[in-house]
């Protein structure tokens, strides 16, 4: 069931990358299968939205081979933020096992855009420019909102957040659930003050 749910998102991301032409589409394809653009339990409360996926990261973690789909937010091995984010889910108990064990997730975790991008690239890209990719890749968001239908969404950084807030606002992204925003795991702070700010942010609404 959840491995369904993932193989049909990923054929709706490699559609319209096709479509749309972002840079590297082809590469996001053809190289990386295992990014599928979510991760997690499809039938979970507890949603997290992201901004992008990182095609940096992305490369860093295929060059570690083999792949699979635990192996998406794991980041670059030498400036592994993405170790934050994780052990903050498995202190509250939305992910079982140890950080790196695969499976285990008690939540879902996704992005509003959906083709990677170099982060760098990206931060440099204005507003506007990011709304609009948000735009083009709003109705597979959607798909996933109406399927996992969380009670619980946290939006992962002010980016993502803004992001969706502009989507509910402008384009009818409907979801019950309230969207709260927390720190995001790779904030230029200590890992200790960005772990207890996300577990506090986090623990307040579940």
């Amino acid at each position: 069931m959840h491995h369904r749910h993932f193989i049909q998102l990923r054929d709706k991301i490699h559609d319209r990358l096709r479509v749309l032409g972002p840079p590297n589409w082809d590469v996001q394809i053809k190289k990386y299968p295992w990014l599928y653009g979510a991760l997690g339990d499809p039938r979970a409360d507890v949603m997290f939205i992201c901004e992008n996926p990182s095609l940096t990261g992305v490369k860093k973690a295929a060059l570690r081979g083999p792949c699979d789909i635990d192996t998406q937010w794991t980041g670059d091995p030498a400036h592994r933020r993405d170790e934050r984010f994780r052990r903050v889910l498995c202190d509250l108990g939305l992910k079982d096992g140890g950080i790196w064990d695969p499976g285990g997730w008690n939540c879902y975790i996704t992005n509003v855009i959906k083709h990677a991008a170099v982060v760098t690239e990206s931060n440099n890209c204005s507003s506007r420019e990011r709304q609009r990719w948000a735009r083009q890749w709003s109705d597979i968001l959607q798909w996933e909102l109406d399927h996992v239908r969380p009670k619980r969404v946290f939006c992962v950084g002010v980016k993502a957040y803004q992001l969706v807030k502009w989507l509910r606002t402008n384009h009818r992204l409907v979801n019950n659930a309230s969207c709260r925003r927390i720190w995001h795991y790779s904030a230029r702070r200590s890992d200790e003050q960005v772990e207890r700010e996300m577990r506090r942010g986090i623990k307040r609404h579940l």
